[in-house]
């Protein structure tokens, strides 16, 4: 039953991925400098740097153990194209505003990479949940798939034999 199930939500998930618009991402043209987190990253625009809050998602902390470092080396290889560019030459397309920042003086939004939204793609591989409060409806729907989807493949922190028990909230 699971198994029908799984080949049932996989199906539907491609049909509604692939029925979506592909549009032109417009945004903030910037360059990786480090990647502080699962869902924070160090970006340089016109020479300023800037910490970048992903929006749409909470992560595990780094003492929530593995799943912090693992989301983080998921992120760095993922922004490195498994290692096959340097980190500090990887390009990401920002939608954010950098006017607004957070208690944290981080500005937050969205990060594309190579034509993936990067958000997405953490929460779609379970390194991360859904976190729709400070975000301005664009992505929902995605963000919500790719959750599901990581649950029902148990992925990263969905995966029965290693679960992450709570998430604490790491702004």
């Amino acid at each position: 039953m699971k198994y029908k199930l799984l080949i049932i939500f996989i199906c539907l998930y491609l049909v509604v991925t692939g029925c979506q618009n592909q549009t032109a991402i417009n945004g903030i043209d910037a360059k990786l400098r480090r990647v502080v987190s699962a869902q924070t990253i160090e970006v340089i625009i016109n020479n300023k740097s800037y910490q970048l809050r992903l929006s749409g998602l909470d992560t595990p902390s780094r003492k929530q153990q593995p799943w912090g470092d693992d989301g983080k080396k998921f992120l760095v290889d993922f922004l490195t194209a498994n290692n096959t560019i340097p980190l500090k030459s990887a390009m990401i397309i920002l939608e954010t505003d950098v006017k607004v920042k957070d208690k944290f003086n981080r500005i937050s939004g969205y990060g594309w990479f190579n034509n993936e939204l990067i958000n997405e793609k953490i929460l779609a591989e379970g390194f991360g949940v859904v976190n729709l409060t400070y975000t301005d409806g664009k992505y929902d729907q995605k963000l919500l798939q790719a959750q599901s989807y990581a649950r029902i493949m148990e992925k990263g922190i969905w995966n029965p034999k290693q679960p992450l028990r709570n998430i604490a909230k790491s702004n």
